[in-house]
């Protein structure tokens, strides 16, 4: 085939895609940031003894750059189990495992700024918070879509709460 025939074809293939697939593949490109798999969900029965691993881990590490890492990586885990919750029609479990890992995304904010004060590098770890709280709105748009209107008061505090991360995000990062 020549190279305007296969163009063509391309341009075709790409009009045919839907309005929904066109976004999908417009997000996908403005956010290349992996969540990482949350293991097991909140609504297992066992879900208990990793809560209670996070604690003791969070307890034990005592430099604040690895605090932040270590809890902005469990916000991402609780992102990506809010969305999983969600798809299984959980929608009051994933609304609050939506909410706790925004406040994990809190405590690394936290942690970064001690860190920043103490003198430590954070630009690595802040550079992965901006990825990581826009992929967080994604998802939050993506859980808003599947859980009811019963839940839109909380969804936009959620909101908010990750507009005014990402503004620290962007305070804290060197301009």
């Amino acid at each position: 085939m020549s190279p305007a025939i296969i163009l063509a074809k391309e341009n075709s293939e790409v009009d045919a895609m839907s309005s929904d697939q066109q976004d999908a593949t417009k997000s996908a490109e403005k956010i290349n940031y992996e969540l990482p798999y949350p293991g097991i969900l909140p609504d297992n029965p066992l879900y208990f003894l990793k809560a209670v691993r996070d604690g003791i881990i969070s307890f034990i590490i005592s430099d604040p750059v690895k605090k932040a890492e270590f809890h902005s990586l469990t916000s991402d885990k609780r992102m990506y189990a809010s969305l999983m919750l969600a798809e299984k029609e959980r929608s009051d479990l994933a609304i609050s495992t939506l909410s706790k890992g925004n406040n994990y995304f809190h405590k690394a904010m936290g942690n970064a700024s001690e860190a920043k004060r103490m003198g430590k590098n954070v630009d690595t770890v802040l550079h992965n918070m901006k990825k990581s709280i826009k992929k967080h709105q994604e998802v939050l748009e993506m859980v808003k879509s599947k859980v009811g209107e019963k839940f839109s008061s909380q969804l936009q505090i959620e909101t908010e709460r990750m507009t005014e991360f990402e503004n620290s995000v962007n305070q804290l990062s060197p301009k």
